[in-house]
């Protein structure tokens, strides 16, 4: 039988997904910068390798979500972990989560005190107070929400990376050849490590809403198509922003928000616009993280769920009021290194257990083939 495909879902829940993980980090340019355009001229092949192993686990993350219908979305790290560790894991993983909630509120705080000359803490007090309004509405305001947000923020993303990699192109050989006598902030282990680091952290930020889009899918190989496509635009707007960084980075290594830089150098006008789309970009990570977060010890809609909202929210406004760059340089890493364990028992819930499965299956029929056998010699002696 055919599996359901809606093309309309598809794009919709790959939308979602990017808007996920598209937050203060790629939009201001700061991760990009800190785990690509830092590693030199290689991280161009970084990129494809990030884009491979973040489309392959974001379909696995989906798929999974619509194979196992769980009332509660976090409950997939227990299916990943088994029952023993599942929730330790869910707890560390929800750790990491609420730091990558902390990065958004201080990344808010950033671009618009870097466009802006506005106090920080303006910004940070905006992002929070929206990302807890949202968060109340509930998940199917917000799948629809994030869905729309994350297909303009790639198109910007992509757009303003490509053109400032067209109209800097010739300099190209000689911006990457400065990057290692530039003083940056970057990522440590060298573009491989960096390249599969990358997604790896950002696992860990998508999996608990890829677990909910799945849910909702039409099918599994909907789901998983989703979540394929979603990994897929996400490496391509890596690429171009990477590209876009790289052709200029001795002008843009030590901002806070470079891309921010590189869309007002094609326009004023367009710079502006484009600090909203951040703000837009950060606003889209922050809220399924907090939401992540307050349901994992209480359901929508409750008084529990709009209280532990509300307190999460006071706490990571007072943790925002650190450095940005610092705190990117800092989180991610470390988060990195528990997607790197999650994609493992993922991969092992998707290939191991199902050979295993497959081969006790096969063990079976062949001891009821054998039995069969068996049963036909015991006949035939009795006959005679």
């Amino acid at each position: 039988m055919t599996e359901k495909v809606n093309p309309v879902n598809v794009i919709k829940y790959a939308g979602a997904f990017v808007a996920c993980a598209i937050g203060s980090g790629f939009a201001t340019g700061q991760e990009i910068m800190q785990f690509f355009t830092g590693q030199g001229i290689l991280s161009l092949a970084g990129t494809l390798v990030t884009t491979v192993i973040f489309a392959w686990i974001g379909g696995l993350f989906m798929k999974h979500g619509y194979e196992q219908q769980l009332e509660n979305p976090a409950d997939i790290i227990s299916y990943y972990f088994g029952k023993r560790f599942g929730k330790i894991a869910e707890y560390i993983f929800q750790i990491f989560l609420f730091g990558v909630y902390v990065i958004m509120i201080a990344g808010a705080g950033a671009t618009l005190a870097e466009y802006f000359g506005i106090n920080p803490m303006i910004g940070r007090v905006a992002m929070a107070g929206l990302a807890f309004f949202t968060v109340i509405l509930g998940l199917s305001k917000l799948t629809d929400i994030l869905g729309s947000l994350g297909v303009v923020i790639i198109l910007f993303a992509v757009g303003i990376g490509i053109y400032s990699f067209a109209a800097n192109f010739a300099a190209l050989p000689a911006q990457a050849a400065a990057i290692p006598a530039l003083d940056m902030t970057k990522t440590q282990g060298g573009w491989l490590w960096s390249s599969i680091l990358y997604p790896s952290f950002n696992a860990v930020v998508v999996i608990i809403l890829a677990s909910s889009l799945g849910k909702g899918a039409s099918s599994a190989k909907e789901a998983q198509l989703s979540g394929i496509l979603g990994g897929a635009l996400f490496g391509g707007a890596v690429l171009a922003m990477n590209l876009g960084l790289m052709a200029n980075i001795k002008e843009l290594f030590s901002m806070s928000v470079p891309t921010l830089a590189l869309a007002n150098r094609i326009s004023p006008v367009l710079g502006v616009i484009f600090s909203i789309t951040i703000c837009c970009g950060i606003y889209t990570t922050t809220v399924p993280m907090l939401w992540g977060n307050v349901r994992q010890v209480a359901k929508d809609g409750t008084l529990k769920f709009v209280l532990i909202a509300l307190g999460l929210t006071v706490l990571g406004l007072a943790l925002g009021a650190t450095d940005f760059k610092k705190l990117v340089n800092i989180i991610y890493p470390f988060s990195g290194y528990a997607g790197l364990i999650l994609m493992g028992f993922a991969a092992y819930r998707e290939y191991g257990s199902r050979r295993s499965a497959a081969k006790a299956s096969s063990l079976a029929e062949k001891s009821k083939e054998a039995l069969g056998v068996n049963s036909s010699y015991d006949q035939s002696d009795i006959m005679a």
